[in-house]
């Protein structure tokens, strides 16, 4: 990845996002003729008219969150279906906990310049999965998988279990502390080391951390409620999670401001899927009626659904 994706796509905290956020985008969009354009990872630009990208400091101005202005912050991908469905265990506030702690260590370190490298810590993908191995997937630099004994979750490292665990509660400020010392360490590297020296460095950084604990050898992951790459969702709670995708990962201003306005929370996907949840089943029936001809795409079968088009 290069250090200007790290500077024009918005990252927000696993994908999570609110009606506001939605509603910021749509105006930004609308001024500049332009249009909300979904990255992979999970990244949102806003392209203007003339094909070049608002800088995320101008959409911190517009009132979106000031963490997505800042590029000294890692990416946190998080499941989206977390707590919603069978086998995505509930992470409750962790994404916005890890976020807080972050730029607490690696944040506000002063104003950044448009040719300034992309610094260690941004340069780390984090990954919060909630037990069915979808966040694992995208190969997170540092993740924390839920479903272990009790409350604990289970460190990876470059796609291997590291066999230390840490409590729920303390999860945010363990994996911070991890990435703020591996930022430390790599600062003087221009990328992230492979694999092996990676996995090995979290394990050397992990070892005597008063808040993790041994979990011995690594737990298969759960087997996960399938669920369609689209469509109608009945989640745990008797209400409905929507899941849809964009052309060529598109959204245009007025469907931006359409999500908005639906009022309910949000999340995208690091494979570019739109999920809306909390629905009662009258008011999903109502978004597929509304959004369904306004792009968004609700029907597995579209070629748009296909996964290989997320990349």
């Amino acid at each position: 990845m290069t250090d200007s994706s790290f500077r024009t796509a918005a990252h927000f905290p696993g994908g999570r996002m609110t009606p506001g956020d939605w509603s910021t985008l749509a105006g930004v969009a609308a001024r500049h003729g332009g249009e909300v354009v979904l990255t992979p990872r999970g990244g949102i630009r806003v392209r203007r008219a003339g094909g070049d990208t608002v800088p995320r400091d101008r959409l911190v101005a517009e009132g979106l969150p000031r963490r997505i202005g800042d590029h000294r912050l890692p990416r946190i991908l998080a499941s989206p279906m977390a707590g919603r469905i069978d086998g995505h265990h509930d992470l409750a506030d962790l994404p916005e906990r890890l976020d807080a702690e972050l730029a607490a260590r690696l944040g506000d370190a002063g104003p950044a310049g448009a040719t300034d490298p992309a610094p260690s810590g941004a340069r780390l993908l984090l990954g919060l999965d909630a037990g069915a191995g979808d966040i694992l997937a995208h190969a997170p630099d540092l993740a924390a998988v839920a479903g272990g004994a009790g409350d604990a979750l289970r460190v990876h490292a470059a796609g291997r279990d590291t066999a230390v665990g840490i409590g729920a509660a303390d999860a945010a400020a363990v994996l911070a502390d991890v990435t703020a010392e591996l930022a430390r360490r790599l600062d003087d590297r221009p990328g992230v080391p492979d694999s092996g020296d990676l996995h090995d460095l979290v394990v050397v950084i992990l070892d005597g951390h008063p808040l993790t604990v041994a979990v011995g050898s690594p737990a298969p992951l759960t087997t996960p409620a399938e669920i369609p790459r689209v469509g109608w969702i009945d989640s745990a709670d008797g209400l409905v999670s929507l899941l849809a995708v964009v052309a060529d990962g598109v959204v245009p201003a007025r469907l931006a401001e359409f999500l908005g306005a639906v009022d309910r929370p949000s999340t995208v996907s690091p494979d570019r899927v739109i999920g809306l949840h909390g629905l009662t089943e009258g008011m999903a029936e109502q978004v597929v009626r509304v959004l369904a001809p306004m792009g968004m795409i609700f029907d597995a079968t579209s070629p748009w659904a296909d996964p290989t088009r997320s990349a």
